[in-house]
């Protein structure tokens, strides 16, 4: 934007083509990148948390190779390239090799890098090369070396990347001996043609704009097709966040499905907020972005904006059939040959081969869609589920994540309440990767009614109480949160309504009129809108999801947990729509006591995941229709009790 205003639309028009010719190659060529993150994430994912000493030698010879190789056969073209492109120079097309040829050298250590998860690394290297390609750009076009200058400033950029990806890595990248990272050919030719195919797609029309309409008009196009990719900037990094975890389960796990419905609906909703604002004021974004010499693309740009989002969706997935290693990633090279057709023969003005665009990004985001959005995987939950005769009347899970003191206090509590009522009963605490002691502290309860189930990592709550109730035995099971802020008394009244009235679902509810509640207005802010949002896209009748004490009836249980996907704080909501759905109607809600907190792990973060998750039921009940699906169904659960009143002596039975 800064060399739009410096070099006119003209020269701008060809450093615009040069770019987009950058961003092709380098993605084609440096898509190793791909292959090397899903080596790496593969590898540190066979043993978490374990810092793995690469030996990366091999690999950084044949990138050199590569890079060496790439910088002739942009030298060798350079004279196609510079009449195709109307340079009046090979300069600027050198210089662009040797772009490539150094981009291609970052691609290998960023590729380790984001395979281990280490975000802070890249973002550095990404963020300080913005800053040095800015500042030297503008300096050298100010000092009368126009085109070059500003390409000029695009190899110091990538000096200093390459500088700040290799440094974390250096060793490394010299050592032959240690744990070697093995990648299959054919997965690095497939991140190459498939990288390539997405990339070639986001530039192609800028390319060929320059070649079609050429001088100012190419430079307007220019101006229009960069502002529309501000709407493509974040959804693209999503896409490169969420790739790692994709991988790590092949792209068909039940997590890969969770971080892919979730990236989708993220990508979706940035492309879509960027692309309001230029469909509203497309005059004032290129105004201000490029100044008054480029308002003729102000009607590109209403055009290129959604289109943009649409490509922001389709790099999303690429990434997910490329962590499939399905030829469907190659999806954008159907796009990049409808997109020579169409502009080839409509390009008469700027509207035209924008128009061109968006039908050609619809086309290969329905293309790229299909068998990976409406697919569903048939793999059941990771769990020990063991769905058979109720051996007890009632099974308590309680969650925690450094708890410190207080889980044995709610625990303890609880074994009192539940000996009174005479009842047999067993609780089951889940710690959800606790590194604060809080699992020591649990130490000497009763063993008889007590056990304690550790994860080794922090999942989420939802995670830990799918755990939880998998290895529960009652005939009703439920749970309390850890924190003390819901009285153990109130069990009481549940076992209650258990007895009198045996409902599938017991929901303790913070607006049920005798409900005594004391929580902070700005949180209680959060829980009215939260609780409108789910009335309207779930049509439930339980005024109230989210407070921690439900009871729920085994069989419901058989039903819904198989379906279930949520890991965090949203797993109770999904407990109520799968069951809902499923044909369990009796929802009881039942008043409940909250103390006054003195402190909450509600956040802005907090409620931003927890509207992506709940976003991810209603795309997963609504649009995939994911929870009617056959291969869920209970027939191969064994046969189990009907649910009986809590009543009985109260008998303590040894657990393993």
């Amino acid at each position: 934007m800064v060399m739009s205003r410096l070099l006119g639309p003209a020269t701008y028009g060809a450093l615009g083509s040069l770019l987009g010719l950058i961003t092709v190659v380098t993605f084609a060529v440096g898509a190793l990148q791909a292959a090397v993150t899903q080596a790496v994430a593969i590898r540190v994912g066979r043993t978490p948390l374990a810092n793995v000493s690469l030996a990366l030698r091999r690999h950084s010879l044949r990138v050199l190779t590569v890079a060496i190789g790439a910088f002739a056969l942009t030298v060798a073209l350079s004279p196609a390239l510079e009449g195709y492109l109307h340079l009046g120079s090979l300069v600027p097309v050198i210089l662009l090799g040797l772009f490539i040829a150094i981009s291609v050298l970052a691609l290998l250590p960023q590729g380790v890098l984001l395979g281990r998860l280490s975000f802070r690394v890249v973002a550095a290297a990404l963020v300080s090369s913005a800053v040095v390609r800015l500042v030297s750009g503008t300096i050298l076009v100010e000092l009368g070396f126009g085109l070059d200058g500003a390409v000029l400033s695009s190899v110091l950029s990538g000096v200093v990347l390459l500088a700040v990806l290799v440094w974390p890595l250096r060793y490394q990248m010299l050592r032959s001996a240690g744990e070697h990272v093995a990648f299959r050919p054919t997965s690095a030719a497939l991140a190459v043609s498939a990288l390539g195919g997405w990339s070639a797609l986001v530039g192609i029309d800028t390319f060929l704009a320059r070649h079609y309409l050429g001088g100012a008009a190419s430079g307007h196009y220019a101006a229009a097709a960069t502002a529309a990719r501000i709407a493509m900037f974040l959804p693209s990094a999503v896409a490169l966040i969420a790739f790692p975890k994709l991988v790590a389960e092949g792209g068909i796990g039940i997590e890969a499905r969770r971080v892919l419905t979730h990236a989708l609906l993220a990508v979706a909703i940035l492309g879509a907020c960027a692309a309001v604002v230029m469909l509203a004021v497309p005059h004032l974004v290129i105004a201000v972005l490029f100044g008054s010499k480029y308002q003729s693309a102000a009607g590109a740009l209403r055009i290129l904006a959604p289109a943009a989002a649409g490509l922001g969706m389709i790099s999303v997935l690429v990434y997910a059939h490329l962590a499939r290693q399905s030829v469907r990633s190659l999806t954008g090279w159907l796009g990049v040959v409808l997109a020579v057709v169409l502009i080839s023969t409509w390009h008469s003005s700027l509207e035209v081969i924008a128009w061109a665009m968006l039908g050609v990004t619809v086309f290969t985001l329905l293309t790229a869609a299909v068998k990976v959005v409406p697919g569903v995987s048939n793999r059941r939950l990771a769990v020990d589920w063991d769905p058979g005769q109720s051996e007890l009347d009632l099974t308590i899970v309680v969650p925690y994540f450094n708890a410190g003191t207080q889980v044995r206090a709610t625990i303890e509590q609880s074994i009192a309440v539940l000996e009174d009522l005479g009842i047999r009963f067993e609780i089951i605490a889940v710690s959800d990767g606790s590194t604060d002691g809080s699992d020591e502290a649990l130490d000497g309860l009763q063993q008889e009614v007590f056990r304690c189930v550790r994860l080794p990592f922090n999942e989420g709550k939802g995670q830990a109480l799918r755990v939880g109730l998998s290895k529960g035995r009652g005939a009703y099971l439920g749970f309390i949160d850890a924190d003390g802020d819901i009285p153990v008394s109130q069990m009481a009244s549940f076992i209650s309504l258990v007895n009198s009235h045996h409902p599938d679902v017991i929901v303790g509810s913070k607006r049920h009129p005798m409900s005594e509640v004391v929580y902070p207005p700005l949180r209680r802010l959060y829980s009215w809108g939260y609780q409108q949002l789910v009335r309207v896209l779930f049509r439930l009748r339980v005024r109230d999801t989210q407070t921690g004490l439900k009871l729920i009836r085994r069989e419901v249980l058989v039903s819904a947990l198989p379906r279930m996907l949520e890991k965090r704080f949203a797993f109770d909501l999904e407990l109520l729509v799968v069951a809902h759905r499923l044909g369990y109607r009796r929802f009881f809600e039942a008043p409940i006591t909250i103390r006054e907190r003195m402190s909450s792990t509600i956040s802005v973060s907090t409620v931003w995941k927890m509207l992506l998750d709940t976003l991810a039921i209603f795309y997963r009940l609504r649009i995939l229709r994911y929870y009617d699906n056959a291969p869920f169904l209970t027939a191969h659960w064994l046969p189990f009790e009907s649910p009986t009143p809590l009543h009985g002596a109260s008998q303590l039975v040894e657990i393993d």
